[in-house]
């Protein structure tokens, strides 16, 4: 068997374990969360249907905007049967020092915790955390250093808002409502 059949041969088992993954995950309930399907409509309507509450601060502001475009395709909710409850804090850590013992280098974390309300009851569907650590330099021009510290907190603020869309997603698509 020469060389370039047994790389097909090796191939191909690699395309058919894949097949078979893919079987076994699809027999075992696993969905798409976004979708067109029956089994998945929704969830988009779902989401638009949460009221998000103020969020204090200008970070906090950006926050909720980017939750805002991600929760509502056709316009904000009237009526909200949900609602979100988002806190916002960060700490800047310096990492690396030159040796003027100025830093070079920096961590932004990000934390934001929420709560997703049903607005009937009071009761909280989903409480949670999410959770962003940026890395950025330390530049020695004023305004580049300005910057580059807003820029690591629109990074950070855009992967918090894709996971809580996501967490508040699952949960609205897994509660039956």
């Amino acid at each position: 068997m020469s060389l370039s059949r047994r790389t097909l041969l090796r191939r191909a088992g690699g395309f058919g374990a894949l097949a078979v993954a893919a079987a076994l995950t699809a027999a075992c309930g696993f969905q798409p969360l976004y979708g067109s399907s029956s089994a998945r409509a929704g969830v988009s309507e779902k989401l638009a249907q949460v009221e998000i509450t103020n969020i204090p601060n200008r970070y906090g502001q950006q926050l909720r905007n980017n939750l805002i475009d991600r929760f509502y395709r056709d316009g904000r909710p009237t009526m909200s049967p949900y609602r979100l409850e988002v806190g916002l804090s960060a700490t800047e850590q310096k990492l690396a020092l030159r040796k003027d013992s100025t830093a070079e280098r920096a961590q932004l974390a990000v934390v934001a915790p929420f709560r997703l309300i049903e607005s009937a009851t009071g009761r909280a569907l989903f409480t949670g955390s999410s959770r962003a650590l940026i890395s950025y330099n330390i530049l020695e021009e004023q305004y580049a250093s300005v910057v580059t510290v807003d820029n690591a907190y629109d990074r950070a603020l855009v992967q918090i808002a894709d996971d809580i869309t996501n967490r508040v997603a699952m949960t609205l698509n897994n509660s039956g409502t």
